[in-house]
């Protein structure tokens, strides 16, 4: 496949991986109601990779991480899913879904920078000018009339180790080598995610497990969150990834919100209002602009 028809394709697959995203944090926010962050967050990763193993090897492409490059994958899978998921699943419990969702969309305003230290990716001008337009149009969602932001610090603290961790997990990614698939990368993430986390459900989620048991709507939010927002979502992403810098890439997480408050309107009756079209407006223009070309530190390589 050429560049261009890649050019094509990649970009209806990021959008879709933000949608779900963006839905991630209401079926998350349901899973919490009746389940733990510990439980929701391991039966998520848990979900994800028996629905990968039969794929993986039906399609023979199930690979086992080689010894020399082992420590990559156990870096890959501390930023996210451990990480990156102790920070956001935790935060959803102090934070309602739209606040979190655009707290964790200023993931870009540090991967440039990110990016240009540790891979000698560009940055280009139109890169921090979309970047910022972007993060413009975020902050004019949140800030009411009297400029004033309500959130819980907890809440704010935990879905900042997020972000940080999401900057980590796009890094390891692009060292991961290109013989293990997308699916591939994705199933080793998710197992040596819940061993992460498996002494944490151990001592924490025990008694939740056992006093709650089965709630239909909880497994369901659960089920939800692993085949959409820990599967597709991240092979849409990655495949994005693989051909794209990490900065173009992951401005599209600018759009979550936009999702996010249309997914919530939908589900919790959230009011959209004319300054939610306006802020949605300016994010989205943002992203447009940060994906043109005008090099700002030039004779580095992408």
């Amino acid at each position: 496949m050429d560049s261009k028809k890649r050019q094509i394709l990649i970009y209806p697959l990021l959008i879709c991986s933000m949608i779900l995203w963006g839905a991630s944090f209401v079926w998350g926010k349901v899973a919490l109601e009746h389940y733990g962050t510990f439980t929701v967050i391991f039966f998520r990763l848990l979900v994800s990779s028996v629905m990968l193993v039969p794929v993986l090897i039906i399609t023979k492409k199930f690979r086992w991480p080689e010894k020399k490059n082992l420590y990559l994958f156990l870096l890959l899978a501390f930023f996210e899913p451990f990480l990156y998921f102790l920070g956001e699943t935790s935060g959803l419990a102090f934070v309602d879904p739209s606040m979190a969702s655009v707290i964790i969309s200023i993931i870009p305003l540090f991967t440039p920078f990110v990016a240009y230290y540790f891979l000698k990716e560009k940055v280009t001008i139109l890169n921090m000018l979309g970047i910022i337009i972007s993060i413009s149009g975020i902050v004019f969602l949140v800030l009411g009339k009297d400029m004033s932001l309500q959130i819980s610090v907890k809440g704010l603290l935990l879905l900042c180790l997020a972000i940080f961790a999401a900057n980590g997990y796009s890094v390891m990614l692009k060292k991961i080598p290109d013989q293990h698939s997308i699916l591939n990368i994705i199933l080793w993430q998710n197992i040596f995610g819940m061993i992460y986390f498996l002494p944490f459900v151990a001592i924490f989620s025990r008694h939740d497990i056992m006093v709650t048991g089965f709630v239909e709507e909880g497994f369901w939010a659960i089920v939800e969150l692993g085949f959409f927002a820990s599967t597709l979502a991240f092979l849409f992403y990655m495949y994005g990834l693989k051909f794209m810098s990490i900065t173009k890439v992951n401005v599209f997480t600018n759009t979550i919100p936009i999702f996010t408050i249309i997914i919530s309107w939908f589900f919790f009756g959230e009011e959209i209002g004319t300054k939610k079209i306006i802020g949605i407006i300016i994010v989205i223009s943002g992203v447009v602009i940060s994906q043109l070309k005008y090099r700002l530190f030039p004779g580095r390589k992408s």
